[in-house]
């Protein structure tokens, strides 16, 4: 589990661990904790560079003031590696490598991160700031209680007040047949554009590619898959949710976000799969682990390697962007749609497109993740219609 720690002294912040295990307790996975405790090591360089103790304030039946608030939201909009430093700032460091100080004050010309990231940032601060303050609250610290929530009640306004919307993501799709084909061309093994070096690694990215086009599942779903997930005698793969995996070596963990399901595989998905083990039973360091997708020395394969697998294939192939492991999400919905029209009624369809994807019988997810074949529906009945006009038009 991730921890913020104060660098000076090598030991873990209380209430931020408390914060963190609240934030647990409710089913916040690993990543979601890290990305909380960035949030909130903001919140303390930010007060260690004004040179006050959150604690003592509450005492004080006090927070922050108006322009302290001001000045942490004006950090947030800015990378931490952006900001000048301060000889006034206590620096506080992460498990997962967070260094470096905050700063007070942000260089001429210096490029903003995204609203979303600023958003985010707002977001966990203000979620920290909300339980610390119940947290003093209950603990009787404040000299004058009831002055002190109408305090931190005004301070956690002024955040939400300042905290920029999200915009408006852009609508993701799958990708057309015509990129599926040239995608499956281009990652075969012997294929003569094949952007990979190595046998072995020709052969595992074109497996991870075949296994998102087929199950539609997330790489971290992916990338958590273990031999024992994997059963040749009924031809499926078991989907698990295994959170904080004591057999799993990797500093980042992956994760999956959605509920454990079974899988069924076709033949050549099962033969390719069962070529591709015997290959991986070859590495040593791999024989020493359960995970099924490795890397070619064996260990199991990280997050970013997979990212770096699709950054690979848009720059090789500018026709396939833009392409992701969550792009083949959508695109299985897609084919998945095309399919079920034709098989089930709706009603059927949703229920067995929410259990394949993990989510719940009641989940309107699968509105996210139909744009394309809708948007190929929705275009081939306004070409009908637009036909039907002409003709009227034309007698």
């Amino acid at each position: 589990m991730p921890l913020l720690i104060d660098s000076t002294t090598g030991v873990g912040l209380y209430e931020p661990t408390a914060f963190s295990l609240a934030l647990r307790s409710t089913g916040a996975k690993r990543n979601t904790l890290t990305i909380a405790l960035r949030a909130v090591q903001f919140l303390y360089e930010s007060i260690s560079d004004a040179g006050f103790d959150l604690m003592e304030r509450a005492k004080n039946n006090d927070l922050l003031t108006l322009g302290e608030v001001e000045a942490l939201v004006a950090q947030c909009k800015y990378f931490k590696s952006d900001l000048p430093e301060s000889d006034n700032t206590k620096t506080y460091s992460n498990v997962s490598a967070i260094g470096g100080k905050l700063r007070r004050k942000v260089l001429y010309g210096t490029k903003p991160v995204k609203n979303g990231t600023t958003a985010s940032r707002l977001i966990y601060i203000t979620a920290y700031i909300t339980w610390f303050s119940d947290y003093v609250f209950m603990l009787k610290t404040p000299e004058n209680r009831m002055e002190f929530k109408t305090v931190s009640e005004k301070v956690i306004k002024a955040l939400k007040a300042r905290t920029p919307k999200k915009s408006s993501k852009k609508v993701k799709k799958g990708i057309t047949k015509k990129q599926e084909s040239l995608l499956l061309e281009v990652v075969g093994p012997a294929a003569p554009g094949n952007p990979w070096n190595g046998e072995f690694v020709r052969k595992r990215n074109n497996l991870i590619i075949r296994i998102l086009l087929s199950f539609g599942i997330r790489k971290g779903e992916l990338l958590g898959l273990k031999i024992k997930d994997i059963s040749f005698k009924d031809n499926t793969v078991f989907v698990a949710r295994r959170p904080d995996d004591p057999e799993d070596p990797r500093k980042r963990q992956p994760e999956a976000k959605t509920a454990e399901r079974i899988l069924p595989m076709g033949p050549s998905l099962v033969e390719l799969l069962k070529q591709y083990l015997v290959d991986r039973n070859n590495l040593d360091a791999a024989r020493r682990h359960p995970f099924v997708i490795v890397s070619d020395d064996g260990a199991p394969l990280a997050l970013n390697s997979v990212d770096y697998l699709f950054s690979t294939l848009r720059n090789a192939f500018p026709a396939l962007a833009p392409i992701s492991a969550h792009i083949l999400r959508h695109t299985w919905n897609d084919r998945f749609s095309e399919v079920a029209s034709k098989m089930m009624n709706p009603a059927e369809e949703k229920k067995a497109r929410n259990y394949f994807m993990g989510w719940s019988e009641e989940s309107e997810m699968a509105e996210n993740y139909t744009v394309r074949f809708v948007q190929e529906l929705g275009y081939e009945a306004m070409s009908k219609m637009q036909d039907v006009m002409y003709a009227m038009g034309n007698k």
